[in-house]
């Protein structure tokens, strides 16, 4: 996946320097089950215990690709999600869902309603676009859902499109820099499913 030069909240545990390789301790098996903030906004970006998100996604290369991201619940506030080389850390308020090792910057904020602005994870000044939005991807039909859009200026400008879905989360991601664009779509959302005795194989959702 070529995403050296863009770093969303989808992307960024698979390729981004800042992610952090996670000890065995903090692989997602080991979290906490069933527990939840109780926050509305929770539902936008659910992060349940050991759930799979699997992407499809492309680039103008024609590349096409497959992202598996895992979900980690440390505590009813906190949970990570998790790839192969590192996981991203997030925490749910009041104001919203934010990016605990970047600083200000939230993932999605309250209230929402079109035209709330925050600052986004990239620096640029994020906004909701569209809410009562509906899209169909290979995962199915959403709506309800809220579209949001991350406007970064400077000497490598870049648009970042994210589609949130109620007790889905991110079901499209769409950035566009210059020349270049990416996509994720959603195909599958879940738990794991095991097939056989334990420790037969794991087969993805």
């Amino acid at each position: 996946m070529k995403v050296a030069w863009v770093c969303p909240v989808l992307f960024a545990v698979a390729a981004c320097g800042q992610a952090t390789t996670p000890s065995p301790a903090n692989r997602p098996s080991d979290g906490m089950v069933g527990v939840s903030s109780g926050l509305p906004i929770e539902r936008y970006f659910p992060i349940v215990h050991d759930h799979r998100w699997v992407y499809d996604t492309t680039n103008d290369d024609g590349r096409r690709d497959t992202l598996i991201v895992r979900a980690r619940r440390i505590s009813a506030a906190e949970g990570e999600l998790v790839v192969p080389r590192g996981a991203r850390h997030f925490s749910y308020m009041r104001e919203g869902v934010a990016f605990v090792d970047r600083g200000a910057a939230f993932v999605l904020k309250t209230p929402l309603a079109v035209g709330t602005t925050w600052r986004g994870e990239h620096g640029g000044i994020s906004r909701i676009e569209t809410v009562g939005a509906a899209i169909t991807v290979a995962a199915g039909r959403f709506e309800n859902c809220v579209v949001t859009i991350e406007e970064r200026g400077g000497d490598v400008r870049a648009t970042y499109t994210t589609t949130f879905c109620p007790d889905v989360g991110i079901v499209v991601l769409d950035v566009d820099a210059g020349m270049q664009h990416e996509r994720a779509e959603l195909r599958s959302y879940g738990p794991p499913v095991f097939i056989g005795p334990p420790g037969a194989t794991m087969i993805e959702p």
